[in-house]
């Protein structure tokens, strides 16, 4: 064992990583923290770029999305009749209301009345804004309204228009499919504004919350669907070209979050093996670069619950799936076997991390990702053939809602018979 573990010099890097951050012997700081000659209890306004697509919060009356801050401004008096501006730099987490970041929302044009004095713009990553608002801790800005909203000249900023302009369009689209459109939109582009509510507890409760969420499953159905037509050409070059084409795209358009890049990262350095010729790439080794390149390149995200439960559970998978997959395989087809094995291994390393973070734990999630996992992998290849199909026949957009409503329907189903089993909780 020892022997083995000298031959994994990543594996031995990532592990101690974990015992020094997570042990508390290193503090983790802000990369790129708040910094201004205001006090931050002073400031009235921020002007900077949103990093972040705005995620809607539990409650659903805010949006939460982080800001690199150009310039603040703060007033010498209480009457605020002598405005400061001051460079200033440094991210900080933005809170917008809800009724303003929804104004071009289908569905949410109700709000247009009330945002009219807020501020009116698509807000997305890559514009730059000016809000005014006040802070409510020394990272952390709540934003009251806004004031000017640009894009960047050039390339890179006509590029961060389209994408928005995509995923505006995109949640246009979905609109029309109801509450299906809802699952869709937040299995493809993790935006949950239209996700109904009493399911995404139902997935909560079921112990199914890793399926919504962005990670190495949406990915890798997209690199697949590249691969299944690109392969059809016969070239090799073509079919890796396309495929880190489709898993660029596909991050592009979602955004990045934890566990989006650690499935991004592990893709590239997967597709990086296959060109260089090596067959069965060291799976393990794989996933603890991954660690240490994403604690390098975003060191925050080691306390992200979704980064910590992302990587216990393929860790979990690569550790005891093979051993259980042989123990099953006696008593299941291979099928329900590789499939129970691989749950139970993300289950039990994810189990102590869910009690210590959420005070909770559904032990139905072993059972429960086996049947619901190939449901929803078929309601995203079923929703992408529609919607590709729709595109190009336009009038069939109304018809197409009743196929992805039956699926829709029956996952709801299912999930809400797993919703009922006992949880796990501490208190």
């Amino acid at each position: 064992m020892a022997v083995k573990l000298i031959e994994r010099p990543f594996l031995i890097a990532a592990l101690f990583c974990v015992f020094v951050f997570y042990s508390k012997i290193i503090n983790i700081s802000p990369r790129n923290p708040f910094s201004s000659v205001f006090q931050t209890e002073k400031i009235t306004a921020l002007s900077g770029t949103l990093i972040s697509s705005p995620q809607i919060s539990s409650s659903g009356k805010s949006y939460f999305s982080k800001m690199a801050v150009s310039s603040a401004k703060c007033y010498l008096t209480d009457k605020k009749a002598f405005p400061c501006f001051s460079q200033a730099r440094g991210n900080v987490n933005v809170i917008l209301p809800s009724d303003m970041t929804e104004v071009y929302f289908p569905g949410k044009i109700y709000s247009l009345v009330k945002s009219l004095d807020k501020g009116c713009f698509l807000y997305e990553s890559g514009a730059d804004y000016e809000f005014e608002g006040y802070f409510i801790s020394s990272d952390t800005f709540l934003v009251k309204s806004c004031s000017a909203c640009r894009w960047k000249s050039g390339l890179l900023g006509k590029i961060d228009r389209a994408r928005a302009l995509c995923r505006l369009q995109f949640k246009r689209l979905m609109y029309y499919w109801k509450e299906a459109g809802g699952l869709i939109l937040a299995l493809l582009c993790g935006s949950k504004e239209y996700l109904d509510g009493g399911l995404y507890s139902n997935f909560r409760r079921a112990g199914l919350s890793h399926i919504i969420a962005l990670s190495g499953m949406h990915l890798s159905m997209f690199s697949a669907i590249t691969v299944f037509f690109a392969s059809r050409f016969g070239r090799k070059k073509l079919t890796i070209a396309l495929r880190l084409s489709a898993l660029i795209c596909f991050v592009w358009f979602a955004g990045f979050s934890p566990s989006l890049m650690r499935a991004f990262i592990c893709s590239m350095l997967l597709l990086s093996a296959s060109i260089a010729g090596v067959r069965e790439p060291d799976m393990l080794m794989i996933l603890s670069f991954s660690f240490l390149l994403q604690t390098v390149i975003s060191p925050s995200d080691l306390q992200n619950a979704g980064f910590m439960l992302s990587y216990a559970a393929l860790t979990g998978i690569l550790l005891t799936g093979p051993l259980l997959t042989k123990i099953l395989v006696r008593f299941l087809p291979f099928y329900f076997s590789s499939s129970l094995s691989a749950s139970c291994g993300a289950q039990i390393f994810t189990a102590p991390l869910s009690l210590k973070l959420f005070a909770s734990f559904s032990p139905a999630g072993v059972i429960a990702t086996v049947f619901v996992s190939p449901l929803i992998s078929i309601f995203i290849y079923t929703s992408l053939f529609l919607i590709i199909f729709c595109l190009i026949f336009p009038s069939f957009s109304s018809y197409s809602a009743f196929f992805v409503e039956i699926e829709y329907n029956f996952i709801k189903f299912i999930v809400g018979i797993f919703s009922h089993a006992p949880v796990w909780s501490i208190s």
